[in-house]
Formats: structure tokens, C-alpha cells, sequence
């Protein structure tokens, strides 16, 4: 059976992403995809991201009219999953796609993800390669991939993909959740369909493994994991990596 071409929403949250957000929006542009719109949502922001994404506007001399494709909201907050809400409320999407501020997106993507996407699905990601050819970066992305992929664990790279009823219906993302906001999104989208892990990838920046070293990232996530399984994500603390 054919899937229709679906209105795709893909909604960006950044907070001081000025060295990233260029790159990613340029990415966006490309895509093979007519029917989308991109949502960026300043939160928190003290740097020049909003001046970043203007002047993308402004100079661009493609055929799209990116005043139309691209759209700025912004709330002083900066919580990833009160972003991603306000995003998700602006929406015109019959699918959202959450995605991180360093994350690119290949030209196809959106035309793979719509084409994917069933109706028995109720969340979808993407597989991931780092944006550095560091060896053990690259294993650990193939590491998640081969969870992601074949069901072990149900987590997401730097994209989320699901309807937008479903997520309306289960009223988006929780905000006081501060990591791993993205697992509780899965379990409790649970109910209206099933997990997959597209197979096609993303490519996200190791800005954190590069700050924290392997280690630390490493004991870090095993303690989240911990969590998770005790139910007190939402007491984790989060350093943001810029």
C-alpha cells in the first residue's frame, strides 16, 4: 500500500546553539520533501542563535521561501521538553519530528521517515553517526544503533518521530523531566503503536564525549539507566555542553 506524502513538523529547541544551527537548517533546506515546516524554539538563549537563523532568511538564494519554511518562537526558559511543547502547539504537522539542534539530517531523510512511518508505529527514530572519525566515537554510535534497531532498548538518537494526536493525547513531552525525557515519551506513546528504528541515519555531534571523556559519559549513562528502572529521572541534574 502506498503511504501518502504527510505534512512533517520538525521542531528544533535550542538553547545557544550558534555554532550548530546554521548547519543543520542549511541540511533542512536540502531536503527531498516538499511537505514540511521547520519550528525553532529559543530557549533560554543568550547568545546570537536568533541572529544566526535571520541571517539565513535573509540571505538565502534558493528557490524556497525560508520566511514561510522557517519559523521562530522562543520562551525564557530553558527546558528541552517545555521547547519541544511550545513547538509541538505551533505545529501544522500530521507527523512531528523533534530534532536536536547539532543534528543533520540526510537529503532523503523526510521522504524515507514519511514513507516508513506506518500506522502501526507510534514512535520512530533514526540511526546515528558521530560527526568525527574518532574510532571509538564510531563504536559507540554502532553500539546504539544495534540496541535501537534490533528492540533490545527502546531509546532515540537526536531525532523523535510520532503523530501529533498521539502526542497530543498524551500531552507532549514532561516537562519536569530534565534527562531521559525522550524514553518516558516512548513508554507512555506506547499504547498507540509500536517502536522502530528507521534505517537510515543521522549524523550528530560527540561535543559531550569530547568535554567528559568516554568514561565519565559512559558512568553517567549507566547511572541514568539506574534510574530509569527506579523511577527518579526527573531528580537528575543535567550540565548542558555548548
Amino acid at each position: 500500500m502506498t503511504i501518502k506524502n504527510r505534512y512533517i513538523s520538525i521542531i528544533i529547541p535550542a538553547n545557544n546553539e550558534e555554532r550548530y544551527i546554521n548547519k543543520t537548517l542549511i541540511n533542512l533546506i536540502k531536503q527531498d520533501y516538499a511537505l514540511f515546516e521547520i519550528i525553532v524554539v529559543l530557549n533560554g538563549c543568550s547568545d546570537g542563535t536568533e541572529l544566526v537563523i535571520k541571517k539565513l532568511i535573509n540571505n538565502y538564494k534558493g528557490d524556497k521561501n525560508l520566511n514561510q519554511l522557517i519559523k521562530i518562537h522562543s520562551c525564557n526558559v530553558a527546558n528541552v521538553s517545555l521547547a519541544r511543547n511550545i513547538g509541538a502547539e505551533k505545529a501544522k504537522g500530521d507527523l512531528l519530528l523533534f530534532l536536536d539542534a547539532d543534528t543533520i539530517l540526510k537529503d532523503d531523510c523526510l521522504k524515507i521517515i514519511n514513507s516508513k512511518f506506518k500506522t502501526n508505529h507510534s514512535f520512530a527514530t533514526l540511526k546515528v553517526k558521530p560527526d568525527q572519525k574518532n574510532l571509538s566515537f564510531k563504536f559507540l554510535m554502532a553500539l546504539k544503533n544495534l540496541m535501537h534497531s534490533s528492540g533490545f532498548y527502546h531509546g532515540s538518537s537526536g531525532v523523535q518521530i510520532c503523530r501529533r494526536k498521539d502526542f497530543e493525547n498524551i500531552y507532549g513531552f514532561n516537562e519536569s523531566i530534565v534527562v531521559k525525557e525522550n524514553k518516558d515519551l516512548i513508554r507512555r506513546l506506547g499504547k498507540y503503536g509500536d517502536y522502530i528504528c528507521i534505517n537510515n541515519f543521522c549524523i550528530t555531534s560527540m561535543r559531550r564525549f569530547e568535554k567528559w571523556g568516554l568514561l565519565k559519559a559512559a558512568f553517567f549513562w549507566i547511572k541514568q539507566w539506574v534510574l530509569e528502572f527506579s523511577g527518579k529521572l526527573q531528580k537528575t541534574n543535567y550540565e548542558k555542553i555548548r
